[in-house]
């Protein structure tokens, strides 16, 4: 016997027919290798707790093909096999319970089994049970996951602009890749210009050393980078990568350029390329410089105007700063990232708010229908409880009376039991002289009667012969006349007084 099999012997002694239970829930655990027994405290719907046995575990289904472990419970009740097991879904912590026509919200499962083991108990046990559940599950699964966070895909889709936007290779070889929305509509077409002379590649090491005082110091943030001076030779532009920097809080201007740069002809006029979207601020990261590329470059953003620092003579950079141009930046877009985030968490939020509510309503629907059964119930007892009232006084009056006559009849048998006790001859007596006198005739009367009759059977034995017998019968029926004769006379006088 295996230590489980003991253990059921142990647990099954409160159940009126233990054998039944323990061949049934044997033979469901030989069956079902997933599932085991326990002991545990179940609580009915009127509130009563009840330790019962448990048959829980994993309850293999087929659904469209595919293999599904449900969890399930049967609680064993005492009335066993009487009443049916109660089985219940028990999802986990990453399942929430699909309620159905035979399924409800906390998970007990009403098949048509169990309907039927409730009418005809005789020949239902647990392993048919489990493959009607089976059954059931395998065409309406009684759960389903919980929803989950599924924007990954999304998230790596913006940031592959902002890769091709890194990799200036990519550039070159998809240069009418689309950007994306959002930042079209924070930045406008660059108004018409000369063309540029070719650019020349810069040096590597050129953004990190425009990037580092940025990030070292706390400083107000600088201007767009086509504004921003540059460390790189003459005709250097800076990359699109740097286009982030617009998105920052209208700042105080940088320091004034340095003048000994040469003046550079202004951008291309853009009509046939929308700049792409920014990378989240800030971005420090060290990034090479791409190459000539037959790509036109970025447009600069509208509240800055074209002929910026590198367009300017030497000695008009300085007036640049003077410019109000940060009165018209437009609003600071959203980051997309934070915008995902907000979705997810308002999703998850909301199917665990419906969840709590579908399941807080049909609670509150069955506590409702408890307080209408207690409001109808209350005055049934009140009358109940004066009807006892009533028979509990009539009880005490009668066990007061009943106290009594026993107190009464204690009292009377101890005073007999100290008299003494009586002759015979004066427990047959009367209350009158006349009356003793009757009796004592009647006595005598019988007496001789039965002295005549035994006189008669010695006569016929041949004991007495026949004039002894004579004699004596005529002695005896002259003294049985005169007590007659007295009888009758006391009667007669007996009966005279009475009327």
């Amino acid at each position: 016997m295996s230590l489980t099999q003991k253990w059921l012997r142990e647990n099954i002694a409160p159940y009126p027919a233990p054998d039944r239970v323990y061949a049934d829930i044997d033979t469901t655990l030989a069956r079902y290798p997933s599932l085991r027994p326990k002991s545990d405290i179940y609580t009915y719907d009127d509130g009563r707790t009840q330790l019962l046995l448990c048959v829980h575990g994993l309850l293999p289904i087929t659904y469209r093909g595919a293999s599904y472990n449900i969890p399930v419970a049967l609680w064993i009740p005492r009335d066993y096999p009487r009443e049916p097991p109660l089985p219940y879904v028990v999802p986990t912590t990453d399942m929430l319970v699909k309620p159905g026509p035979r399924l409800d919200v906390s998970g007990r499962s009403s098949i048509d089994y169990v309907q039927q083991w409730a009418r005809k108990s005789e020949g239902c046990s647990l392993v048919p049970l489990l493959e009607a559940m089976q059954a059931e599950f395998s065409q309406v699964p009684p759960v389903y996951a919980k929803p989950k966070e599924s924007r990954d895909p999304p998230r790596q889709s913006q940031l592959s602009p902002q890769q091709s936007q890194l990799s200036p290779q990519q550039s070159q070889l998809s240069p009418q890749q689309p950007p994306q929305q959002p930042l079209q509509q924070h930045q406008e077409p660059a108004r018409p210009q000369p063309p540029q002379p070719p650019v020349l590649p810069p040096k590597p090491q050129t953004p990190q050393q425009t990037l580092s005082p940025i990030l070292a110091v706390h400083h107000p943030p600088p201007v767009p980078p086509h504004v921003r001076p540059d460390s790189g030779p003459p005709h250097y532009r800076a990359p699109p990568h740097y286009q982030v920097w617009p998105q920052f809080p209208p700042q105080p201007p940088p320091p004034p350029v340095n003048p000994q740069w040469p003046a550079t002809p202004p951008p291309p006029a853009i009509q046939h390329y929308t700049p792409p979207p920014p990378l989240p601020p800030p971005i420090a990261t060290p990034f090479q410089a791409p190459p000539p590329i037959a790509s036109p470059p970025q447009p600069p953003p509208p509240h800055v105007q074209v002929p910026s620092l590198l367009d300017e003579d030497d000695q008009q950079a300085p007036a640049v700063h003077a410019v109000p141009t940060r009165a018209h930046l437009p609003p600071r877009p959203p980051n997309p990232e934070l915008l995902r985030l907000h979705a997810a968490v308002h999703a998850k939020l909301s199917a665990e708010a419906a969840s709590l509510e579908h399941a807080l309503a049909l609670d509150a629907e069955r506590l409702r229908a408890h307080q209408a059964d207690l409001l109808a119930g209350e005055p049934a007892l009140r009358d109940e409880m004066a009807r006892l009232e009533a028979v509990r006084d009539v009880c005490r009056t009668a066990a007061g009376r009943m106290r009594n006559t026993v107190e009464t009849a204690e009292r009377n048998v101890a005073e007999l039991r100290a008299k003494s006790e009586p002759e015979v001859d004066e427990l047959v007596c009367s209350t009158t002289i006349v009356h003793n006198q009757l009796i004592n005739l009647v006595a005598e009367d019988n007496a001789i009667e039965d002295t005549i009759f035994h006189l008669s059977k010695a006569l016929n034995s041949g004991r007495i012969d026949l004039e002894r017998f004579l004699r004596s019968c005529r002695l005896l029926a002259e003294e049985q006349f005169m007590k007659r004769a007295l009888i009758d006379k006391i009667e007669t006088g007996l009966a005279g007084s009475t009327y």
